[in-house]
Order: C-alpha cells, then sequence, then structure tokens
C-alpha cells in the first residue's frame, strides 16, 4: 500500500504545488481523496493509471478540493476505460455533478455511484470500511476513517506437520478460511495452523477543519494520517478565522490521538518553504511526521 501525493498546497497552486490531492494506491484499485483542478495531469505526471482508481473521497465543495473532479471523469470516459467509480461527499456532490453534466451535456460510459455522507456513516468495500466525520469548517467538510482487513496469519510448517498436512490444494483452502476435514475425521481451520491475524491498517484523511471533537474521533490511533497545517503558529489567530490548522495544533492533536504517522498537507501558498511546519509540529508530536510534496511516494507497510 502507498500513498502518492497528487497536490498538497491549499487555496491556490503553486510552481511546484497543486492543490488538494493524495491516491492511496492498495494492491488491486486505488481511492482518491479530493480531486483539486489539474489532478489528472498529476496522475499522469505520476504514472498512475485512471483505470485502477475505484474511490473518490471528497472532504468538501471548495474549488480547491473538487474542481478537477468531473474533467477527469469525462477523460476517463472519452478513453473508454471501464469499472465503475463510487464518490463519497457531503451533501450538494450529487446536485454539482448531475447539474455539470446537463448543462455540457455529457454522459459517462461507466457507471457511478454518488453517496452523500452524514457524520458518522459509515459504508462497506471491498476490504475495508470507511466512517464519515464533521469537522469544523466554513462549509461541511469530512474526514475519512479507513479500516483495513486483518491479515490471514502465517502457516506455521510445524503445526501442519503435526496435521500431516503437505503443501499444495489443502493449504490453500485454509488460506481462503475454508473448514478442512481430514482423512481421519478432524477438522482443521487456519488459525490451528497459523499465526495470530495481522490487524489491518487504519488510514485517516482529513479535509479542512479547525479543532474540533471529529478531528480526534476520525485519527485515534491511526497508523497514517493526513492532517491540514495551513499556517505556521505565527498566524494562529488567521487559521481560526479561516478556520483551518497551523503545524503545531496539528501535531498536538496527533499527539494527544496516539498516532502514529502524521502527514502534513494543504501548506498555504503564501510558504515557498515548508521546513518550519515540520519544526514547529515536531515540537508537539513524537511519532513520525512527514512533509507532502507533490509526487512523493509514501509507503505505507507492516513496519510503518
Amino acid at each position: 500500500m502507498k500513498l502518492i501525493v497528487l497536490g498538497s498546497s491549499g487555496g491556490a497552486p503553486t510552481r511546484r504545488r497543486n492543490c488538494s490531492s493524495f491516491l492511496l494506491a492498495c494492491e488491486t484499485y486505488g481511492i482518491m481523496f479530493d480531486c483539486a483542478e489539474g489532478t489528472q495531469r498529476q496522475l499522469v505526471l505520476a504514472g498512475y493509471k485512471l483505470s485502477r482508481i475505484r474511490y473518490i473521497f471528497i472532504s468538501h465543495l471548495h474549488a480547491d478540493h473538487f474542481a478537477g473532479l468531473i474533467p477527469m471523469l469525462s477523460t476517463k470516459s472519452m478513453f473508454g476505460i471501464e469499472g465503475k467509480i463510487t464518490i463519497l461527499g457531503p451533501k450538494g456532490i450529487k446536485e454539482y455533478f448531475d447539474f455539470t453534466m446537463a448543462i455540457t451535456n455529457s454522459k459517462l460510459s461507466f457507471e457511478i455511484e454518488i453517496i452523500e455522507v452524514l457524520d458518522g456513516s459509515e459504508y462497506r468495500f471491498d476490504d475495508f470500511s470507511v466512517t464519515s466525520t464533521l469537522l469544523k469548517h466554513r462549509i461541511d467538510c469530512f474526514g475519512y476513517r479507513i479500516k483495513f482487513d486483518d491479515k490471514p496469519g502465517n502457516l506455521i510448517p510445524e503445526k501442519l506437520a503435526e496435521y500431516g498436512i503437505p503443501e499444495g490444494p489443502v493449504c490453500g483452502k485454509l488460506k481462503k478460511g475454508e473448514t478442512v476435514v481430514l482423512s481421519d475425521g478432524r477438522t482443521v481451520t487456519l488459525k490451528d495452523v497459523a499465526t495470530e491475524d495481522r490487524p489491518g491498517k487504519i488510514i485517516a484523511l482529513t479535509g479542512d477543519t479547525y479543532l474540533c471533537k471529529g478531528i480526534y474521533k476520525c485519527i485515534e490511533k491511526a497508523d497514517l494520517a493526513l492532517i491540514e497545517s495551513t499556517f505556521l503558529e505565527s498566524e494562529k489567530e488567521r487559521a481560526e478565522n479561516r478556520t483551518h490548522l497551523t503545524a503545531s495544533m496539528a501535531g498536538n492533536v496527533a499527539e494527544r490521538s496516539g498516532l502514529k504517522h502524521l502527514v502534513l498537507y494543504h501548506f498555504s501558498a503564501q510558504y515557498p518553504v515548508t521546513d518550519d511546519f515540520k519544526t514547529e509540529c515536531a515540537e508537539k508530536f513524537s511519532g513520525k511526521i512527514t512533509l507532502a510534496d507533490d509526487l512523493d511516494v509514501i509507503d505505507i507497510n507492516d513496519k510503518n
């Protein structure tokens, strides 16, 4: 699993940063979080195929977070790229989609599902569940907490030998979760011959927000979380007025939530260099800190 940074700027793009968008690249599909103007070009530069994107989670309806959505979907349709896409977003996203498609006389060649989320909504897809959490911004904005399924443990050769199970089809059935009946009548499951299940990753994707209960709920004990840090602490009053976080606030929230890996993003375009964001954040947060930079690829594996 990898997190591809497609855009890390807040409000407006800069010479080196596009506006907000990330791609959570799983083994067989991709989950996109926000889709700013220019995101599809960033996908091209990142070398990630449109055909692999199965889900798009939109945090809120400010243009720097979703203005690239319909252009990207139109490109997918124009090139005849198949595959259903499910979009989660706040109330109004379906009306926007339907209105834009109507006035441009556009149609998509693939199936699309649009779900308008509420605070605490939970959905089940593929090998993960996702919960939407309302944050504190000038308009309704959501964070998404993704919990991947636990992974089966590894087969233990000594345990297999105890049951007289050779390598082959029987092991395959056990890995699929099937119960196997041996020739002597004994039944065997994966838990009998494998290590304990490995907990699935928890990935939290938070949109624009000021301090609120929702962000704590969204990122609690997550393995990795995207948290906005639009300003440095010297502009904390401006951050509050604009309902954004500073790097210090983000670090404090992460520390209190037991987060393992914090990825800061949504840096105001007024900051050409972002090193100070990490310095300020590290004063509050003792875990791993990554400053999102466009086209970076962040590994998310069992050791992170």
